[in-house]
């Protein structure tokens, strides 16, 4: 159930950053809103108008608009990733490979490339496509390539990353870290699977 009072809260005061900390839903509803009222702003609209922030019932309570979203704020929020560190550990660093092994591999990371990087000059094939992945450094056209997958990619396919793409987690953490994405569907995902350094055995 979200705490209304903390999102108004939250809304007006927001809490430091913190890179080992997940926010919590109340904290990402307001960035959310913040979000879309500064968009507003940013593109010459009125948010009172368009009942954004104090101006609707999700921040300026019962007597204003109702407060509208088109999709879960904490899917759509901008979210940072944890700590690499919470990532580099043996069992995110193992790969699972897949039952038909590294050509299924490719041939799953082929279907994201067709999917997502279409019409995109120099398209990577999908063996090119799993190197980009377990990179260390991208250059900007393959870190542009890899971007485009992680903006567009359904959870289902994240899991596929780890299931069928013989890509560990920690290389994966990596990705995100390097492309700099904020997409919080990634990053809630990805997020799900850290441990603190100082938490492992």
């Amino acid at each position: 159930m979200l705490d209304f009072v903390k999102v108004r809260a939250f809304y007006f005061d927001p809490p430091p950053d913190d890179s080992e900390r997940v926010p919590s839903r109340e904290e990402l509803y307001a960035r959310y809103e913040r979000d879309r009222y500064e968009r507003c702003l940013l593109r010459g609209g009125d948010p009172e108008v368009e009942g954004l922030g104090p101006h609707g019932s999700l921040i300026g309570g019962r007597s204003k608009p109702l407060t509208l979203f088109h999709g879960f704020p904490e899917l759509r929020a901008r979210l940072d990733p944890l700590p690499l560190s919470w990532f580099n550990h043996r069992r995110a660093r193992t790969p699972i490979l897949p039952q038909h092994g590294i050509r299924e591999a490719e041939a799953f990371f082929h279907a994201l490339s067709c999917a997502y990087l279409a019409g995109m000059p120099d398209r990577p094939s999908g063996a090119l496509l799993r190197t980009y992945f377990r990179s260390t450094e991208l250059s900007r056209h393959p870190r542009s390539q890899v971007w485009h997958v992680f903006t567009c990619i359904r959870t289902v396919e994240l899991h596929g990353l780890l299931a069928r793409g013989a890509v560990s987690l920690y290389e994966i953490a990596r990705a995100i870290h390097v492309t700099r994405i904020r997409r919080a569907i990634v990053v809630t995902w990805l997020n799900q699977f850290g441990l603190r350094p100082r938490d492992r055995a």
